[in-house]
Parts: structure tokens; sequence; C-alpha cells
């Protein structure tokens, strides 16, 4: 056995002792108290078997009847044992430590990684006394050192501080001696610089001490500190977003792919860019149109998307040979052409398949990634299989003999071509896995984050609804209230999750999907956050957004909205109606003076819509494209309360029903009221509702530990996933930011839809640092179109934001542009992520001549076509050294270059 001592100096109260909580190779939580003669110096002894390997601990306050009263701050120590069988560690309380965002693996295993020659001297760890310091890597030219009291120690002259050596990524040690730990020594940290030692930067506060501690001549002795007391400056990054499909080189074949995102990475790494962000890249087949190019209606939530196979990899391949004419035809044109790209994507895979599959499919990279992903994949390429057997992704419409997604084995063995097919889709997905990974493998080594993005939805024609379809709610449809960029709102037509059957087994459905995408990122954005707190839920017999309601939410009673003074009949408020006057005006407009009589039905003073009409879908069913068409679908809207889906009796108000006909018929009282009911019910009444079901999913998706709340949560070896990034656009609620600070998890700022109430733009200065800044996001006109669109606003942007006086200039010129570009890299936010739009923009040679076509996403058309494509190769921007040099000396200059 071996036997390992624990030492720590720690004044309790009465009836209150520390206890140790501790992993041996990363098994279960053990708890052992430990023992004091005088409440201060407290001691246990643990005996772990001989082969262990290691161990990860940490300390916490407890009151004798169990009550837990504090927690070493999120501080795990990991030391391995090594040859030792007999261990004593000499420890300090930890107040301060690493944030839980440099264990992610965007710190961890990216952007910390030891580069330029630096070396882990684990030589170290054969002394047999060690002090070992945890914190962030020390600035370039600067050295990590202790000084202290004796002679061996320094004599606390800075230029006699003793240098530590780089153990681990956030370890460093220094050999000490037995009299060290047995006389006491009283020590602090110093930055010394590399060139000028007598040159040091000291950690604040008192000094540390390693009290006189008596251990058996066999043992070991370790000391292990956390973070220096001393302000450093906050690493801060910048980088570019960009979607793959976007990428465009001389050898792409009409649409970006993971080949041309290799190149992109190392572009931005020469250019001082810490992270490279793109849109999912999954995949969307369901039809094999234009329409699939939406790619955040995906079909799977593992598997990559066939188009961006970059074919460049079989050059010399028979297939190649007669598919790259094509390509290069489709490469020369300015956006991408979906359905023959993707087509020309899926007949050279087919032909490769044939030519040579058979050898790889055999081997046994290939039959470890099957086996490695048997969780996912035989499902994903049974679906495929029937897609195209039955040329449909709706498995609704599919034979009744059709398999299901529990019998694939059984029906895969009586149909041979199935079997082949699938071994296809698996294949296929071998190929995409290997050029991703490789990919994400070059952001590492160059110190890149890779940041993904993971849809909130996904289609309703999709293998997790056919598979997994238990997990989510069909008879809606999710979506989002309206704003100023959609003013009926929007409906994506994703099925919401049924978080109650999710929250059964821990979430796991979506802890497996982030845990793969690690293989391929470093970092990733929440897309729709707010989906976390509620959805916004559209009924599937209706199209707009507006008729939506939050679930969760806690919906009002009749009795509550009369408590508000509102008078009208809330159940007769539920059914769409209008006044007399408003009919008259219809009929005007939809020039149609049948209106009335075919649709409504008089109801006093009402008109009211007939049943037949009350869904927006069996009106455009049953009428065609017209007025009539479209008065109908908003007279639709015309109800000031919306009946709860699941209860009846309760009611939600209908969102911006300020803006209906309806509000304008009510009494001056009930306006007032009904303006009360409803600012209570969305801004007030649910936050702390939202906050606390947030707080049941969040933190076991993201792998958060809770800052308000600390208890001891032992993250895996391997550091606690990617870094998460919250997409926290829209109605937001105001409990949103409490909880994304306590998890610490970034939030999205963006100047010109600040957060702020009343507040037309924001003031990057004044982001938090556990944020992204970005001028736009992929849903937003870059800035040059926001610019050539909105004189108003860029006129008042010119004034409150740039603090400039007279007219604006009628287009953002790169002056203008740079200006705005630099305004962001200098805020405080921990990222600094722009479209790639926004940086071409300061080039007066290389930014686009046509802005319009510059709008990845317009959120209000729900027909968008998704094929931007950069207007510029990836060469000609390597080649551009005058941008590149002043992208480099831009991001230098606001410190986000090397820190």
């Amino acid at each position: 056995m071996k036997t390992l001592t624990f030492h720590i100096d720690y004044h309790t109260r009465h009836n209150e002792h520390p206890e140790l909580a501790c992993s041996i190779d990363g098994g279960d939580i053990l708890y052992v108290a430990l023992q004091s003669n005088d409440q201060t110096h407290w001691t246990a002894t643990l005996q772990v078997a001989d082969q262990s390997q290691h161990i990860r601990y940490a300390y916490q306050i407890v009151a004798d009847d169990g009550t837990l009263l504090r927690v070493e701050t999120n501080t795990w120590r990991l030391f391995a044992f090594n040859h030792r069988s007999e261990v004593c560690f000499c420890d300090a309380w930890a107040d301060t430590c690493l944030g839980q965002n440099y264990h992610r693996a965007a710190f961890e295993q990216c952007l910390m990684l030891p580069r330029g020659g630096e070396k882990m001297h684990l030589e170290l760890f054969t002394s047999p006394y060690l002090l070992l310091l945890h914190t962030l890597p020390p600035a370039n030219g600067m050295k990590w050192a202790v000084v202290g009291n004796t002679p061996n120690m320094g004599e606390w002259q800075p230029q006699q501080a003793r240098i530590m050596q780089r153990t681990d990524t956030y370890e460093w040690a220094l050999p000490l001696t037995r009299e060290d730990f047995e006389q006491g020594l009283e020590y602090k940290y110093v930055l010394v610089d590399a060139k000028d030692p007598a040159h040091a930067q000291w950690e604040e506060g008192g000094n540390r001490i390693i009290s006189p501690t008596l251990c058996s001549l066999n043992a070991s002795i370790v000391r292990q500190d956390e973070r220096p007391r001393m302000s450093l400056p906050q690493w801060r990054g910048a980088g570019c977003v960009i979607p793959v499909f976007s990428l465009r080189s001389k050898g792409s074949m009409g649409i970006g792919d993971f080949g041309d995102l290799d190149t992109m990475i190392r572009w931005g790494a020469d250019v001082g860019m810490k992270a490279i962000q793109l849109l999912p890249i999954n995949d969307t087949t369901r039809t094999g149109s234009w329409h699939d190019s939406y790619p955040y209606n995906g079909i799977s939530v593992f598997a990559l998307h066939p188009a961006y196979l970059d074919l460049r990899e079989w050059r010399g391949s028979k297939a190649y040979k007669v598919y790259s004419a094509l390509g290069t035809e489709l490469n020369a044109l300015p956006e991408v052409d979906y359905e023959r790209a993707f087509k020309l994507k899926m007949d050279f895979a087919h032909a490769l398949y044939k030519e040579g599959g058979a050898k790889l499919v055999a081997s046994a990279p290939f039959k470890k990634f099957c086996d490695d992903n048997a969780h996912w994949l035989p499902a994903y390429t049974t679906f495929c299989t029937l897609r195209d057997t039955y040329h449909t992704a709706d498995f609704r419409s599919w034979p009744d003999d059709a398999p299901k997604a529990g019998e694939l084995e059984a029906y895969t063995a009586k149909h041979p071509d199935v079997a082949d097919s699938r071994l296809f889709y698996a294949w296929l997905q071998y190929l995409l896995h290997r050029q991703m990974q490789r990919a994400h493998n070059t952001a590492r080594e160059l110190g890149v984050i890779l940041k993904g993005d993971i849809p909130i939805g996904i289609s309703r024609d999709s293998v997790p609804a056919w598979a997994d379809g238990h997990l989510f709610h069909f008879d809606g449809q999710a979506g989002a209230p309206p704003d100023d960029f959609a003013v009926h709102g929007q409906n994506w037509g994703f099925p919401t999750y049924n978080w109650e059957v999710m929250a059964q087994d821990g979430y796991q459905w979506w802890r497996s999907r982030l845990k793969h995408m690690e293989q391929y990122f470093d970092a990733y954005r929440i897309d729709h956050v707010l989906g976390f707190f509620r959805i916004w839920e559209v009924p599937s017999q209706h199209i707009y957004g507006l008729l939506g309601q939050f679930r969760p939410a806690l919906p009002y009673t009749e009795a509550e909205i009369h408590d508000f003074g509102f008078g009208g009949g809330v159940q007769a408020l539920c059914v769409p109606r209008v006044t007399a006057d408003t009919m008259q005006k219809l009929m005007v407009d939809t020039e149609n003076v049948k209106l009335a009589a075919d649709y409504f039905t008089k109801d006093g003073e009402w008109y009211v819509l007939k049943e037949a009409y009350r869904s927006q879908r069996a009106i455009c069913r049953l009428l065609p494209e017209g007025k009539t068409r479209q008065t109908l679908l908003q007279v639709v809207c015309e109800v000031l309360f919306i009946r709860d889906a699941t209860h009846a009796h309760l009611f939600h108000p209908r969102v911006g029903a300020q803006c209906t006909w309806l509000f304008g018929a009510l009494s001056e009282a009930d306006r007032q009221a009904f303006n009360h009911l409803h600012d209570h019910f969305f801004y007030e009444r649910n936050n702390q509702f939202w906050a606390d079901e947030a707080m049941k999913k969040v933190p076991a998706v993201t792998q958060s530990a809770d800052t308000q709340h600390p208890v001891l949560q032992l993250y895996p070896l391997n550091g606690n996933g990617m870094l998460p990034c919250a997409e926290d656009l829209g109605m937001v609620p105001a409990s949103v930011k409490g909880v994304l600070e306590r998890l610490e998890i970034l939030s999205l700022e963006i100047q010109r839809m600040p957060k702020a109430y009343g507040v037309r733009f924001g003031n990057p200065l004044d982001n938090p640092y556990l944020s992204v800044a970005t001028i736009a996001t992929h849903d937003m006109p870059p800035l040059r179109l926001w610019w050539q669109q909105n004189g108003e606003q860029s006129q008042a942007f010119w004034h409150e934001a740039l603090h400039h006086n007279g007219e604006a200039p009628a287009e953002a010129t790169p002056e203008v542009c740079e200006e705005v570009v630099k305004l962001h890299l200098q805020s405080p936010s921990m990222l600094c992520l722009l479209g790639w739009q926004d940086w071409l923009a300061i080039s007066p040679t290389l930014r686009s001549k046509h802005p319009e076509t510059e709008q990845i996403n317009v959120p209000a058309n729900p027909d968008q076509y998704w094929q931007y494509r950069m207007h510029l190769t990836l060469e000609e921007l390597i080649q551009a050294t005058g941008f590149n040099d002043k992208v480099r000396a831009l991001i230098a200059a606001s410190g986000r270059l090397d820190n």
C-alpha cells in the first residue's frame, strides 16, 4: 500500500473541521476528515493501493454535523506518484485559483500549450522534495521564480531568486530540501525578467509559509500552491467568423471544404488571430436541393456534411479526373450553387467508393471509427439509405415495412443493398472525420481556437427525430418572438425539447453531442442559449412567430388577469376577431366585398374569424396567394391571449398585442391593464422560474461549475470540455446575465444590439471580460451594408458611438470600418471575433465591390438561400501582405497578440 499524509494549517471554529475530498486514478470522490489537537494544525493519513497512479484532491470545511461550510475555489491539486510509496503533502488553503475556463480545451489543450521550443521538465519529479505552483504561463521573456528567507532561497533578493521549471500546462516546479520542510520556510513568488533578474514583479500580501513539518524519513514531501497574488493582464484574443461553405480557394469545387478550413486557420495564425469561428458543419441533407443550405436544420447532430469533403486528397484518382472540370466551373461562380456543388461531391464520393472503398472499409482505422461511433453511426447510415430509397427524409411517410430505429441489424441482414449503402455512408463519414480532425489538429498546433456552433434545434425529418423521438415535442415549432429584424417573429420549424425526459439520464443526449464535438472544436457557440431557459414555441398549425408562447412558463389564470384590472372576456379574446370599422378597412384593402361573409361570423359588435380559417396553415392550404390570404394570416394574430398548450384553463398574453387592431378597440383602462399584465409576464413574472430551469440544464450540459454556490466537482482529467460561448440575443430575460456569470459562460456583445434598456448603441469598452465582442452576426448586415441601408442610424452612430461631428459619410469608408474594428479590438472582452466581411472592409483594395451580397442570412426570410462566398481566394488573401501586416498590427496594438 502507498501511504499518503496530508497537513494543512487552518484555524477553525469549535465544531468545524477540514475535510479532504480526493479521487484516486479518476475514481469516485472519497471524503476523509482531518484531525487536530489545536484547531489549527490538521492532519490525515490515507492508504491507497500500490498500483495507484495519481491523486486529485482538495479541501473543504464542514461542520461536525456534516453541513458544508466552505470549499476551496474550484481547486483540484493533481499529483502523480511515479516511484513513490510514501508522500507527505504540506498544503495551504487555496482562496484563489485558475478560473474554470482555463481548464477548458480552448486554453488547456490549445492556447496554453508550450511553444517555441519550450520543454516540460519532467525530470524534476524524481526529486523527493518539491514546491509546485499552479498558474498561467508568464508573458514572453518572463519567468516564474521563488525568493525566500533562507540562503538557499535568495534571502529576499530577487536577483538570487530561484527560477522554476515548467512541468505541465499550468504547473511549475522547484526542488527543495528536507530542511526546508522540517525547519519551515517563508517565501513569495515573483515574475523575473530573464534578461534582467533584478527586475521582478512581486506577489502581493503576506509571505507564504511552510510550517515546520515532520514526515517519515522515507516520504517524499510536496507543497502545492495556487495562483500567485498578482494583478496580471487577462488573456484576450482576436479572430474571424466565417462559414465553411463561404471559404474559397483555387482548388475548392464550388463550395468551401475542410482543406480550405486548414488553409484559413494557417492564415489566421499568421496574422495573429487566436480563433476561427464557424457555423454548424453537420449534415443537413433532406432533399438535395438548395433548401438544405440552411446549416441550422441538421439531420444529425453527429454526422459531418458531405459537401465539405476536400476532393483534392484524391487528385490521383479516376474520380477526380472525371469531376475536377465541373468543380472548376462551379468554383468560378460568385456564390455557392448548392444543388450542383452538393451533387458533385456526392457523385464523386460514390465514384471513389467504387474505385477503392473496399480496401479502406477493411482497414483497422475504419473499423475503429465505426466502433467508436456506434452510438450514432448505424442509425444515421440507415436513415440516409432509407431517405434515398423512398426519396424523402420524412420518415412518417415511409412504408409500414420500413425498419424502425431499433430494427437496423435484422433489416440490413435481409437486404444486402441496404448493407452496402450503409457502409458507403459510414465510409464517407470516416473520410470527413479525418479531414476535419486534421484541421483541428492544425489549429491546436498553431494555438488557434477552432470554435464551432451547436444549433438549438434539429430538423423534424432527422435521425434524432426518427430514432429518439421521445426526447422531443412535435406538436410545436421552435422559434423566436418578434424583433426589429423579424416583425412577425421567427418560426424555425424545429421540434422542441422534452426536457423532463432528457433530465432522467442527466441530459445524456446533449452531453454525448458535445463530447463528440470535442473531436473537432475547442470552443463553441451555444445557439439561442435562451432556449435552455425557455423556448418560444409556435403551435404546429401556425406560421407566424407572433402566435407562440414560452415553454415552460407560468401562465395566468383568468382571475389573475382580472386582478390587473382588465375587464375584457379573456376566453373570447383568444379567438381572432375585428371590429366593424376594421372590417370595412380590410374589405377595401383586399378589394374583396365578400370578405366578411365568406370568412367571418357576426357576434354582436365583432366579426369573428370562422373556425376553418383560424389556422394559418389551413389558410395557406385553402386560399391562393393574394391579398385575401395575406389579410387572413394577419387576422389570425388578432388575439390578446393564447391558451397554454398544456393547460387550456391558463393563458399567455399574446406578445406585442399592443400592435393589434383588437388592442386599439379596448377601453383606455383595459389598455393600461393589458400593458401592465403583458410587461409583467414577459419581463418579471417568469424571471426566477426561467433561471431555475436553466440551472437544471446548463451546468450539466456545459460542464460548468456554479461559482455562486460552489461544490467540489471533479472535472475530467483532460479538462472540462470546450469553452462555451452563449448567443444571448433577442428577448432576453433579466435572469440570463446572472446565470451566465455564475457559470462563467461567455456572453455575446454587439454594439448595435445593446442589452441595456433604452440605449441605442453600446460601448464595446464597457463589455464584460467574459464575453465575445463582434460587430455583427451572420443574421445581421455587416457594417458596410448596415451603414448603406440605415442612413439615420449610421448618422447617429457617427455622432454617438464614434464621437464625430458633422454629416456622416454616405458609405462606411475603409477608415470608418477600421475605426470600428479598433474599438472592438480594444474592448475588455476575452474574445473579439469579427466577421470576415468586417475584417476585409478596412482594406480599400480587398473589400468587396458589392456589400449588398455580404449578408449571410436574413432572419425574416424563412426561405433564405445560404450561399454567401468570399470574393477572394485564400491564396490571394495570403499574398495580400499589406493587408495582413495591418491586421496583425491592429491585433498587436490592442494587446491581443502575445499575452
